[in-house]
């Protein structure tokens, strides 16, 4: 009876379909070769994709389940300005430089906003993500830099709606050295990220640093040449007050669109180097004092 299959032939066929029915089965009957396997992925990639989730994770919470956060995040800064430029307007203050007053007061206004929404976006953000510091995954710095790139994009956008609202609403917007605009604002963003970390690592040490800092808000924007043109004050007084990084940020972008502005403040290389040196100090802070800034 040739068409009655054999009890072998039975029990060949059924162990067929075990194997093809039972995933585990079928991944034993394979033999893994070693071009099969997955690379083993390196350190810095892992920190990527880390800092990656961090940072849709940071979006999600700020954008809300709607989106509708993003409204807020750029109304904010933009609402701040808008505040300042009113209250300017109505105390009848004039621009030390220039003819128009809401270009002069909305570009020194800019980086004092930059500064403020930033780099306390970035002391706040260990305490917002303390949990994902339980994951071995996870690192101190990956918090903190994906909350810098998050508000570093956020003051771009904010900075380059300011500048089309005054291109659109003010009789005469035109800058002397573009680039050199862009570089400020750079730079305002680098020195805000490297201040915000270094304050962020002591807030987490002592939680009544939180406090102090953001008392410290009123005293810069005391000092950092806003309200009072900084190159009129007397020496040596005009000397102490430039070693205000942030006044050097504010200078910078009015030498930049200012024709004959004045630069006998303006040490862009201070500003740079002092940035440089926090963020540098910062990181080797946090990495002599990692055991303790994840238990506290």
């Amino acid at each position: 009876m040739s068409g009655v299959p054999s009890a072998a032939s039975l029990d060949k066929d059924w162990e067929i379909d075990k194997i093809h029915s039972n995933t585990e089965a079928l991944m034993e009957a394979t033999p893994v070769t070693e071009s099969m396997r997955r690379p083993r992925a390196s350190p810095l990639a892992i920190n990527a994709a880390a800092i990656g989730a961090i940072l849709l994770r940071d979006i999600k919470l700020r954008a809300g389940p709607y989106y509708t956060g993003f409204l807020m995040i750029l109304l904010m800064p933009l609402a701040h300005i808008l505040v300042v430029l009113i209250a300017f307007r109505i105390f009848g203050r004039l621009a030390p430089q220039g003819t128009d007053q809401v270009v002069y007061f909305g570009l020194s206004v800019s980086p004092f906003v930059i500064y403020a929404y930033l780099s306390r976006q970035i002391v706040t953000s260990l305490a917002e993500n303390r949990p994902l510091l339980y994951f071995n995954r996870v690192k101190i710095f990956d918090i903190l830099l994906a909350r810098g790139i998050l508000e570093a994009t956020n003051s771009v956008v904010v900075f380059f709606i300011l500048v089309c609202l005054l291109a659109v609403y003010s009789t005469d917007f035109s800058p002397r050295d573009w680039p050199g605009m862009v570089f400020a604002v750079a730079a305002t963003i680098y020195f805000s990220f490297s201040w915000g970390v270094a304050n962020a690592l002591i807030g987490r040490l002592l939680p009544v640093w939180y406090i102090f800092f953001g008392l410290s808000m009123p005293l810069f924007w005391i000092v950092s040449g806003i309200v009072f043109f900084p190159t009129a004050i007397p020496d040596p007084y005009d000397r102490w007050l430039a070693l205000n990084p942030l006044l050097q940020c504010i200078e910078w972008i009015r030498y930049a669109y200012y024709e004959d502005y004045p630069d006998k403040l303006l040490n862009i290389p201070y500003l740079i180097t002092f940035a440089t040196v926090c963020l540098a100090v910062s990181l080797v802070a946090e990495r002599l004092a990692r055991r303790v800034l994840l238990t506290n």
